[in-house]
């Protein structure tokens, strides 16, 4: 136990290193800012799209027969410009926790974006020039959005903290020094951005945002996009709960990926094609694992908690069960992570392991079968309760799938729980005796 103990400690002061540098943090502050807009556009898109077999033609009686325009023109313009806002919030975020002034970071951010991305539309022999073309802005800009909010955070605060500013005496007011203050490293991070897109526009006649999808977004998102990527993203994330390791390192990095799944989905789905392996429809997206695999919160311990909260025999796991049941409904079971505990409990580490892996595989085969409908750009709020948040994404189909998990979850928990639960209820019945 104490080498593992060691392991535990080592693993969590490197990790701990990582998720405390400023690009971590400012990647998840910035892509945790853009939420309002995928939550805004959720909304509008589900009203659009119900899971209802014949919610088109209901609708359609109701307020005509183009009654899906404006919410179409919300959603889409809130799902596809979510790599211009997380370029401009991820610069924003980097500045603020440099602490210096974030807001001009933020814009300058958004200009360098869309100075490296394509600023040309072609439709068969029309091209059209000086246009933000919505593929880019949306989710096939999202490792632009990334590396360029990054790299404009970071020269702009270190130009700031050596001191080139352009200073303004004490009596000019704070706004307006700080306007004067930007134009420096303002100026310095957007000629960066201008001598990349020289010269790979002149050099091989391309974007940054092309290079960076060819080379690193594609790979990505092909990759967790993929079941043999779905299982080694659903492994890590039991390995670092085992050892008490937030997960939300690998989140931080993996979400926006997913999240651009969804989205390159959704543009399947406008395009009338069905989502399909075939069409190039990605299996696993952000609410493949926020709302099926780690369904009640992180190793998917919903099982568990009814094991608890209604077949315990233990006062002590009947009391937890009964604690955590209503948060494990919304989503947040650190109370059984640490309570139960899953943290270094390694009489639990199969079901840790093998329960996400069983929920990963059923869910992955459900969307490859086309039981579920691969997920678009439809996102609930990560603490909607199982079942409902399955229909709200899946419809019935959706419900059925989280309802087969839940009982996954239970048979796969609940032989190693009994173990435990006959321990503790002999412990404690040898205590009331002993009294």
């Amino acid at each position: 136990m104490e080498s593992f103990e060691k392991i535990r400690s080592t693993l969590e002061e490197l990790i701990g290193r990582f998720a405390a540098t400023t690009a971590i943090n400012a990647l998840k502050n910035g892509v945790i800012a853009t939420l309002p807009l995928t939550m805004l556009g959720s909304i509008f898109l589900l009203i659009s799209s119900f899971p209802i077999s014949n919610w088109n033609e209901i609708m359609s009686g109701i307020l005509g027969p183009d009654w899906q325009y404006p919410f179409t023109q919300v959603s889409s313009n809130t799902f596809d410009i979510i790599a211009m806002a997380s370029a401009a919030s991820i610069a924003y975020q980097y500045a603020k926790l440099k602490g210096v002034e974030p807001f001009a970071c933020g814009l300058i951010g958004l200009v360098n974006f869309l100075v490296l991305i394509p600023s040309v539309v072609t439709s068969g022999d029309v091209e059209v020039t000086g246009v933000i073309s919505k593929t880019w802005s949306g989710g096939s800009g999202m490792a632009t959005a990334i590396i360029v909010g990054l790299i404009t955070g970071w020269i702009y605060t270190s130009v700031l903290n050596r001191g080139w500013r352009i200073k303004m005496p004490d009596s000019v007011p704070a706004g307006v020094a700080n306007t004067f203050s930007a134009l420096i490293p303002g100026f310095l991070s957007i000629v960066t951005a201008f001598v990349v897109c020289a010269i790979l526009r002149f050099g091989l006649a391309t974007t940054l945002a092309e290079v960076l999808v060819s080379l690193l977004q594609a790979p990505l998102q092909i990759g967790l996009g993929s079941l043999p990527g779905l299982l080694v993203l659903t492994i890590l994330i039991s390995l670092f709960w085992v050892f008490g390791i937030h997960s939300s390192v690998i989140n931080s990095i993996a979400n926006p990926i997913l999240r651009a799944n969804g989205l390159a989905n959704q543009a399947l789905i406008d395009a009338g094609m069905a989502l399909t392996a075939a069409n190039g429809a990605y299996m696993v997206t952000y609410q493949t694992r926020s709302n099926f695999i780690t369904m009640s919160g992180a190793c998917c311990t919903i099982g568990l908690v009814l094991a608890m909260a209604f077949i315990a025999r233990s006062k002590r796991y009947k009391s937890l069960g009964r604690l955590a049941l209503v948060p494990s409904l919304f989503n947040v079971n650190e109370p059984v992570l640490f309570g139960f505990p899953i943290v270094l409990n390694f009489r639990m580490i199969v079901p840790v392991f093998l329960v996400p892996i069983a929920a990963a595989l059923l869910t992955y085969f459900a969307c490859f079968t086309g039981f579920v409908q691969p997920f678009g750009a439809i996102e609930v709020p990560w603490t909607t309760p199982p079942l409902i948040s399955g229909f709200i994404l899946g419809g019935w189909q959706g419900l059925v799938l989280q309802l087969v998990i839940v009982v996954i979850s239970f048979l796969g928990y609940y032989p190693f729980f009994r173990k435990q639960d006959k321990e503790s209820f002999e412990a404690e019945s040898g205590q009331d005796q002993a009294a």
